[in-house]
């Protein structure tokens, strides 16, 4: 990983600059957001807006305690990779998220349906009902056409082809519903 890269690249999708661990929610957001969408890097002890380097003052410390916070406060289990690095006379942690097969993860103060946030852009966001549904139906590989909703609007298809325009289904899929 190179820091230097890094600190020239702006926050985004996938990159997120925090200046410690005073606003622990708001850094719980974010890995619980990238787990949800495309992933992502953090890096603790740098300025958001600056990218001032300014380090940790006991990191490893710092690491033990972010490794309690997602222990006890995400739901499903997130494993991300966290890593003290050196920066010149500086310490920083880097914690590497990747994109979950167990989303949507979410915080557990809030809950299931209130706790789960995803990234866009810069910010993290929560999940409306919608997008809930549809990162459950990735994390179970099933797309929408497999849903429930989309089988019980392909069978009215096959039972009623005159209000849907008569060729809405093949005689193949009409046939493999009769039986």
């Amino acid at each position: 990983m190179d820091l230097v890269d890094l600190l020239q690249r702006p926050e985004g999708k996938t990159l997120e600059f925090k200046r410690n661990l005073s606003s622990p929610d708001k850094v719980l957001h974010t890995l619980i957001a990238f787990a949800n969408t495309a992933g992502g890097l953090l890096v603790i002890g740098v300025e958001n807006g600056t990218k001032r380097v300014r380090g940790l003052l006991d990191p490893l410390k710092e690491e033990e305690r972010l490794a309690s916070l997602i222990s006890d406060r995400i739901a499903p289990r997130l494993i991300p990779t966290v890593d003290v690095i050196a920066w010149r006379s500086a310490q920083l942690i880097v914690v590497e998220v990747f994109p979950s097969s167990n989303r949507p993860h979410y915080w557990k103060n809030l809950g299931p349906e209130e706790g789960v946030f995803v990234r866009i852009g810069s910010t993290n966001r929560k999940a409306d009902a919608a997008l809930l549904q549809e990162l459950r139906r990735m994390a179970s590989n099933e797309t929408f056409d497999e849903s429930p909703l989309a089988r019980l609007f392909h069978a009215f298809c096959v039972l009623f082809p005159a209000l849907v325009g008569g060729q809405a289904v093949s005689l193949r899929e009409r046939a493999s519903y009769a039986g």
